[in-house]
């Protein structure tokens, strides 16, 4: 008689205090894309954060762990100690930590599938399971919304990514994103360009959350792991100009790319994850099972 496959995934965890999105953080925020002093009063923080806040939707699955990606030098560096160019540590995109979340791992208690994951979540990767999915069984969904673009001061347009980032992200899962994991995500979601001489503001940037729904502390079992990335990119025309140059509202635009899966049996996140390591003859791919 057949084995069914094991339900829950095994996952040593802690519990966190997610990284807290509050006025110090929008006001940086908002001084990288020039807002002075005058504009970034406190009342107009506590204003715009009660906006975001009240806008962000309820969801279920919480954050293990917030990614980004990785410093430029040190990505640099670590590609080119890498020589096997078939390797996962030459082809995945350096990450770094980017906020709390709801959880931490417990360094005692392995990896929690976070690896594999990662090897999932890569773009590459993910777009092709997607497209395999009527053969392979991948269940994961994509959100591409429509591409915001007007005229906004640039507090407005900040709001706007902040809010869009949140419910881009949470609506790719069928429980949404829990609150408090939007919001750490948020805390260094604006950061100051390379060039500081350039007139327009243009940012690329990516987040990768590790998801977990209804685990156990006790007993160790999360019913679901996954992964959650969304993308955007960020323009604002002439962002440093001012009222007294000829107006204060500037030509914006914000594209963002989202997607997501979900694993309840680690024998379906394994497949997945077999499936890509073969295809893409990946070396050094850590085992699944």
């Amino acid at each position: 008689m057949a084995i069914p496959p094991r339900k829950g995934l095994n996952i040593s965890l802690k519990s966190a205090t997610p990284t807290p999105f509050d006025a110090a953080t929008l006001k940086r925020a908002l001084e990288i894309v020039g807002l002075n002093c005058a504009q970034i009063s406190d009342a107009n923080l506590t204003s715009w954060i009660t906006t975001v806040n009240s806008q962000l939707p309820t969801g279920k699955s919480q954050a293990f762990a917030i990614k980004m990606p990785g410093n430029a030098l040190r990505v640099a560096a670590a590609f080119q100690a890498v020589k096997d160019v078939g390797s996962v540590a030459a082809r995945l995109p350096l990450l770094e930590h980017a906020a709390t979340g709801n959880w931490t791992l417990d360094a005692t208690g392995g990896d929690g599938y976070g690896p594999q994951l990662e090897i999932i979540a890569y773009p590459d990767h993910f777009n092709w399971l997607y497209d395999n999915r009527a053969s392979n069984g991948f269940t994961g969904t994509k959100n591409d919304p429509p591409v915001v673009s007007g005229n906004y001061d640039n507090a407005k347009a900040i709001q706007d990514l902040f809010i869009s980032v949140g419910l881009t992200a949470s609506s790719t899962l069928v429980r949404g994103l829990d609150q408090d994991s939007m919001r750490a995500a948020l805390t260094n979601v604006i950061q100051p360009l390379s060039n500081a001489s350039l007139s327009n503001y243009d940012d690329k940037s990516s987040r990768l959350f590790f998801v977990v729904e209804d685990y156990n502390e006790s007993t160790k079992v999360a019913q679901a792991l996954g992964v959650v990335f969304i993308n955007w990119e960020l323009k604002i025309e002439d962002y440093k100009r001012k009222t007294k140059d000829g107006g204060d509202t500037h030509k914006t635009v914000l594209t963002l790319h989202a997607g997501s899966v979900t694993y309840s049996d680690p024998a379906t996140l394994c497949g997945n994850y077999k499936l890509v390591v073969d295809h893409y003859k990946l070396t050094g791919a850590p085992a699944c099972s």
